[in-house]
């Protein structure tokens, strides 16, 4: 009934799903741009409207009274983002330790404007050997999904070149708020 529902409100908005199933039991989808509340929502309808549970990643503040119940209902894990090598090993091994668990993780990490993204999803898919999930909320062809899966490239230049060909062309709801393809040391040199 659920999915029912949830494909009823998007198609009701004018939006599409696209999704091809991952190649195996574990990995994360990650989501770019992130710019707005409004992703959030897309994004939990579309996993109705899927009808998969994947898991996502979001600010421990997010799971605090009276709404931490809910969102950990959703699938959500709460973290610290300071940014420590400890959250890396405890999400891939949370992650590992499922019998099935995609993790999502919006690697901006904030819906306001920075010029650089996290590279926490890099070092979890190297550390665990998974794949990740290009997952994508297009406000340009109001398309929500995942369209392939990949693994990330052994370098983080190479990486952040792959992710500039992955969301080519995907529009963000307020585009002035997408952060750059970069990472923090890079811009800090």
């Amino acid at each position: 009934m659920l999915q029912w529902i949830a494909q009823k409100w998007l198609k009701a908005m004018g939006w599409t799903t696209a999704y091809a199933p991952p190649p195996n039991s574990h990995g994360i989808y990650i989501v770019y741009p992130h710019t707005s509340n409004w992703d959030f929502l897309m994004g939990v309808l579309w996993k109705f409207a899927m009808n998969i549970q994947p898991r996502w990643v979001a600010k421990h503040t997010w799971f605090r009274p009276p709404m931490g119940w809910f969102m950990r209902r959703l699938g959500g894990i709460g973290i610290k983002r300071d940014g420590n090598l400890n959250n890396i090993t405890a999400l891939s091994n949370a992650l590992l330790k499922e019998k099935h668990c995609w993790l999502g993780m919006a690697i901006e990490g904030t819906r306001s404007y920075k010029p650089y993204i996290h590279m926490g999803y890099y070092h979890i898919a190297q550390t665990a050997n998974i794949p990740i999930g290009i997952a994508f909320i297009d406000y340009n062809t109001k398309t929500v999904g995942v369209r392939e899966y990949r693994y990330v490239k052994d370098n983080i230049t190479d990486e952040l070149a792959q992710l500039a060909l992955d969301y080519a062309g995907i529009g963000a709801l307020y585009p002035e708020k997408m952060g750059q393809l970069s990472v923090r040391d890079k811009i800090r040199k």
